[in-house]
């Protein structure tokens, strides 16, 4: 299963992408932080916040969705 942690989604015109080089910072909202998607073969599977671990970062899981838990 293909696991994917979605921190932000956006639309973004040629004009920036061309500015893409190595060493650029590309900035997130804010709010990224607390709206973390969890996705298994692209389906939402939890929605989490991220966490600090040690010298880590990690995603707490708020909600889970139960269709996709094991019995």
């Amino acid at each position: 299963m293909h696991l994917e942690i979605l921190l932000q989604e956006q639309l973004i015109t040629r004009k920036r992408l061309a500015l893409f080089a190595p060493g650029k910072v590309l900035p997130l909202a804010p709010e990224v932080i607390h709206c973390v998607e969890v996705r298994v073969n692209g389906q939402l599977l939890a929605l989490g916040e991220l966490v600090q671990l040690e010298d880590r970062l990690g995603v707490e899981l708020l909600e889970v969705y139960q269709e996709w838990v094991s019995p």
